[in-house]
C-alpha cells in the first residue's frame, strides 16, 4: 500500500505588492481579421493583406466580437455554432493604444506586459516591434518591455494564427488523435474540438485580462509557505518559508526578510533573518494553530501571511501578502487485488479520514472570455450542495486565482487535473519541454493553496492508450513520458506538499497486467437502470466520475433551440425508444454531436440515454415534450440520489467518496449536469442537495436504514419513516452516531411499489429524505404524485 504524506500550507493570490502598480488594458480593442493566406501565416505588422475590422472586448473571443457586430447570429441557439467553421482558418490582429509613465530602468524597476490567456498561436508586438511569441492558451504570458516602453502613448498588438492550419505540419503518432489530432500537439483546451459535453468551437482570442505591470526594483517571487511538521494534537506547526528575490546587489546584506502570520488582527508568529541570499529561507513555528478543515469537518481557518524585505530603518522594499491555511493531507492508495488485498483510496486531512462529497468542474463556457462572469455563481452552487471537493476536469482550462481563493475560504478541496484528456499525447522532447513549462507555471502559481488537495496527471489518458488500436497493439501507459516522468519530476522539485495521481483512473503496472483493478474509477457503464451491480457493487473504493442523463427544463430548451427544432421527433414507430424518437439536427448537436455538417448528424445516442432510462423506469416514454422532460428529470434525480446514498451508506467500509458528474454545463446542451448553462436547475439538483448534508438518514433496497455523520463530533438524532401511501409509521426512534462514522438503524419493512418519507432531526437541523421502493416499471402518474412531497420535487417547483 502506497502512502503519500503531505504537509501543506497554502496561499491566495498576492493582494499587495509594495509600491508596484498595474495598468489594466482590458476593455475595448480594435480587431482586424482575414483568412490566412494559402501561402502561409502572416507573422508581422503592419498587415500586408486585405482585412476587415470590428470592435473587440478583452477579455473575450474573436468570434463573439463578430456576434456583437451583428456579423454572426447568437451562437448558443440551434445550429448557429456551426457557422463558426469558416473562421477556424482566420487570423486575428488585436490592437490597443495606451498611455504609460516613464520607467527608471537604471534603478532596477521593470515594466511587464502580462497576458492572462492568449488563445493560442500568437506573435506579440509593442510599437511595431516584435517582443515575443506564445503557443499555449492555458498559462499566463509575461513580456519584459522595460527598455521598449515609451513615456506616453504606446501600441500593443497581438497577431493570432489558426491552430487548425498549423496542424497540417504536425506529425501525430499512431496512438494519438483519439479525441482529434487537430489539437493534440497544441496546448489549447481539448474540449474545443468537440466533446460529449461541448460543441466544436475552435475559437481564438485574448480570453483573460491584459495589463501593464510596473514593478519596483526589489521583488519577491515564488514565495512558498511550507509546513515541515504539524502536530495536530498539540496544534503546533513548524514552517519553512522560501522565496526568490530579484533586487540590486546593494540590497543584499543591507536588509532583512521578515515573515509574519496573523489571524483576527493579531500576530501569531514572526521570524526575521538577515538578507544574505537571493533565495532566502526562514524557519519558525506557530503554536496554538487553528487548522484548515474541509467543509463539514471543521472551520476552514485562514491566516494572513506576509513576507517583507525590510531595511534597517524600517523601510519596506518588497512585500508579498496572502491568505494561508494550516493542514496536512494524505492519500492512502492501493490497487484492488481481491479479498486478501482489497485495496484502498482514502483522503486524510490532519490525520482524519475524510469522506468525499464532490462534483466535477467542467469549463464554465465554450468561449472562455466569458468564464469570469459565471465563476462565483457556479461556486456558490458547490456551497449550496455542501460539496467538500471539486474535481477540475482535464479537458478544460486552469481556473483563476479567484477560484482557489473561494475554495480556500469555503473549505472545498480541489482535485486538479493537468490539462490533457482522453488521448495519447506526444512523447518527444519538444512536447516534454512544453509540458514542463506549463506544469511549472501552474504549480508555482497554486502550490500554496490549502484547498489544493491532489494533482492528477490527466483525465482518462491511461485508458486512451488502447481505445484507438485495441488491447493487442496498445502501449503500456506506465511508459507515458508526460504523466510518469515530466510532471512528477516538476512536482518532486517544486511541490512536495501533496499527492500525485498519474492518471484518473490510474492503470498501474499490475492493473495493465490484469493482476488488479483500479481503486479509483470512472463509473459510466451502459447507463442502464441505475441500480444494476455496475453502479452499486463496483470494486473501486472511490468514483471520481459517475452520472446520469437528464433533460433540461422546458424554459432552457426554448432558449437553446429554434421553434422548429424544439420538438425532437417526427413520428412514432413502435415500442423501441431508440426508434420512437427522430432526433433532429438541433437535438443531436445539443447532445453533443461534434459533426460540423447539418444533416449529417445521426448520432443520437446521448439523447437516447434519456428515452432508454425513462422506458426502463415507467415502461413507456411520454409522447409530449413537457412530460418527457419531467420523466427524464425524475429518473436522473432518483439515480443521482441513489448513487450518493449507496456510497455514503458504505462509508469507510466499501466506499470512501464520490465525485459525481456534474453540477453545471459549460454550454447549452442536454447532458448529465444538474444545472444547465442558463442556470436552470434540474430536479436532480435538489435531490442531491437533500443527501449531501453532513448528517444523512437513508434507506436501501436491502431494507436496512443507515444514519451517517461526516462531522468530527458525535451527534444525537431522531428519525421517523412513514409509508406515503398507507400513512403507516415504519420506524420512529432516537439514535446516536459517533464522530465521522455511520450507524445501522435497523430494518424497515416494505413491499410492492411505494415511497417512504424520511424525517429526521439531527445536530440542530430538521431534514427530510425519501426512498422509492419497488421493481420497475413504475406507474408514472402514481410516482409523480408521490414525488410531489419530496424535497427534490419541492425545490424544483419552488425554483420556477
Amino acid at each position: 500500500m502506497r502512502r503519500t504524506l503531505i504537509a501543506g500550507l497554502a496561499a491566495m493570490a498576492v493582494v499587495a505588492a509594495c509600491g508596484a502598480s498595474t495598468i489594466s488594458l482590458d476593455g475595448e480593442w480594435k480587431l482586424d481579421y482575414f483568412p490566412q493566406p494559402d501561402s502561409g501565416a502572416v507573422r508581422d505588422v503592419p498587415l500586408n493583406v486585405p482585412f476587415k475590422t470590428v470592435k473587440a472586448t478583452v477579455p473575450g473571443n474573436c468570434e463573439l466580437d463578430l456576434v456583437k457586430a451583428g456579423l454572426l447570429p447568437e451562437v448558443e441557439v440551434g445550429l448557429n455554432v456551426l457557422k463558426l467553421r469558416p473562421y477556424e482558418s482566420y487570423q486575428w490582429l488585436y490592437t490597443k493604444t495606451f498611455d504609460a509613465p516613464a520607467v527608471d530602468a537604471a534603478s532596477g524597476a521593470r515594466a511587464v506586459l502580462a497576458f492572462g490567456g492568449i488563445d493560442t498561436l500568437a506573435d506579440v508586438f509593442l510599437n511595431g516591434e516584435k517582443i515575443g511569441e506564445s503557443a499555449n492558451m492555458l498559462i499566463e504570458r509575461r513580456f519584459d518591455v522595460t527598455r521598449r516602453l515609451k513615456k506616453g502613448a504606446n501600441t500593443v498588438q497581438v497577431l493570432l494564427r489558426p491552430v487548425l492550419l498549423d496542424a497540417q505540419h504536425a506529425t501525430i503518432g499512431e496512438l494519438g488523435g483519439v479525441s482529434g489530432a487537430d489539437s493534440e500537439r497544441y496546448r489549447k483546451a481539448s474540449h474545443m474540438i468537440g466533446w460529449d459535453i461541448f460543441p466544436r468551437a475552435f475559437v481564438q482570442g485574448l480570453w483573460r485580462s491584459v495589463s501593464l505591470e510596473l514593478e519596483d526594483p526589489v521583488r519577491l517571487r515564488e514565495c512558498v509557505w511550507m509546513i515541515k511538521n504539524l502536530d495536530v494534537a498539540k496544534r503546533r506547526a513548524d514552517f519553512k518559508f522560501r522565496a526568490r528575490l530579484e533586487a540590486p546587489f546593494s540590497v543584499i546584506d543591507n536588509a532583512s526578510l521578515r515573515c509574519t502570520l496573523s489571524r483576527g488582527g493579531q500576530v501569531r508568529a514572526k521570524a526575521e533573518i538577515p538578507l544574505i541570499s537571493y533565495h532566502p529561507v526562514a524557519d519558525f513555528s506557530l503554536g496554538n494553530a487553528d487548522l484548515w478543515w474541509p467543509r463539514g469537518s471543521g472551520e476552514a481557518a485562514l491566516y494572513d501571511a506576509v513576507a517583507e524585505i525590510v531595511r534597517p530603518d524600517g523601510t519596506v522594499l518588497a512585500r508579498d501578502a496572502r491568505k494561508i491555511g494550516v493542514r496536512t493531507i494524505e492519500l492512502v492508495r492501493d490497487d484492488v487485488y481481491g479479498p486478501d488485498r482489497p485495496g484502498q483510496f482514502l483522503f486524510k486531512v490532519n490525520g482524519e479520514p475524510i469522506y468525499v462529497r464532490g462534483s466535477n468542474w467542467v469549463p464554465l463556457d465554450s468561449f472562455h472570455g466569458r468564464d469570469m462572469q459565471h465563476l462565483i455563481p457556479a461556486l456558490e452552487m458547490w456551497a449550496d450542495l455542501n460539496c467538500n471537493m471539486v474535481r477540475v476536469w482535464g479537458g478544460g482550462v486552469y481556473e483563476p486565482d479567484a477560484f482557489f481563493d473561494w475554495c480556500d475560504a469555503n473549505g472545498v478541496m480541489v482535485w486538479q487535473d493537468f490539462m490533457t484528456a482522453c488521448d495519447v499525447y506526444p512523447q518527444d522532447d519538444d512536447y516534454a519541454r512544453a509540458t514542463r513549462e506549463e506544469v511549472l507555471s501552474v504549480v508555482l502559481r497554486h502550490r500554496n493553496h490549502p484547498s489544493l488537495a491532489i494533482w492528477s496527471g490527466n483525465n482518462e489518458n491511461d485508458g486512451a492508450f488502447r481505445w484507438s488500436v485495441g488491447r493487442k497493439l496498445a502501449r503500456d501507459p506506465n511508459n507515458d513520458r508526460n504523466s510518469r516522468k515530466t510532471i512528477p519530476d516538476v512536482l518532486f522539485d517544486y511541490d512536495i506538499t501533496r499527492p500525485y495521481l498519474p492518471s484518473s483512473p490510474y492503470y498501474s503496472p499490475d492493473v495493465v497486467a490484469g493482476k488488479a483493478k483500479p481503486s479509483e474509477d470512472h463509473l459510466w457503464g451502459a447507463r442502464a437502470y441505475y441500480k444494476v451491480p455496475f453502479y452499486t457493487n463496483s470494486p473501486c473504493w472511490f468514483a471520481s466520475e459517475m452520472g446520469y442523463h437528464g433533460c433540461p427544463n422546458i424554459e432552457s430548451l426554448k432558449k437553446m433551440m429554434t421553434p422548429d427544432g424544439l420538438y425532437p421527433w417526427k413520428k412514432i414507430t413502435g415500442e423501441d425508444p431508440k426508434k420512437d424518437f427522430h432526433w433532429n439536427d438541433e437535438w443531436q448537436l445539443k447532445a453533443c454531436n461534434s459533426s460540423i455538417t447539418p444533416g449529417a448528424m445521426r448520432c443520437a445516442t446521448r439523447n437516447s440515454l434519456m428515452t432508454n432510462q425513462t422506458k426502463i423506469m415507467f415502461g413507456r416514454v411520454a409522447r409530449d415534450l413537457e412530460t418527457f422532460v419531467d420523466q427524464s428529470q425524475f429518473v436522473q434525480a432518483e439515480a443521482m440520489k441513489t448513487f450518493c446514498e449507496v456510497f455514503r451508506s458504505r462509508k469507510f467500509t466499501r466506499f470512501n467518496g464520490l465525485i459525481w458528474w456534474n453540477v453545471r454545463d459549460g454550454w447549452p446542451i442536454i447532458s448529465d449536469a444538474v444545472v444547465d448553462w442558463y442556470g436552470g436547475k434540474k430536479q436532480a439538483y435538489y435531490a442531491l442537495r437533500s443527501v449531501q448534508h453532513n448528517q444523512l438518514v437513508m434507506l436501501g433496497d436491502d431494507h436496512v436504514a443507515w444514519a451517517v455523520n461526516d462531522s468530527r463530533h458525535p451527534v444525537k438524532g431522531h428519525a421517523k419513516f412513514t409509508d406515503r401511501e398507507s400513512g403507516k409509521v415504519l420506524f420512529d426512534a432516537d439514535y446516536e452516531i459517533a464522530s465521522n462514522s455511520k450507524t445501522r438503524l435497523g430494518e424497515i419493512p416494505f413491499s410492492g411499489h411505494g415511497l417512504i418519507l424520511i424525517e429526521y432531526a439531527c445536530d440542530g437541523e430538521t431534514l427530510r429524505n425519501h426512498f422509492l421502493y419497488g421493481e420497475t416499471p413504475f406507474d408514472w402518474s402514481k410516482a409523480k404524485e408521490w414525488m410531489r412531497e419530496t424535497e427534490g420535487w419541492k425545490g424544483k417547483q419552488g425554483n420556477h
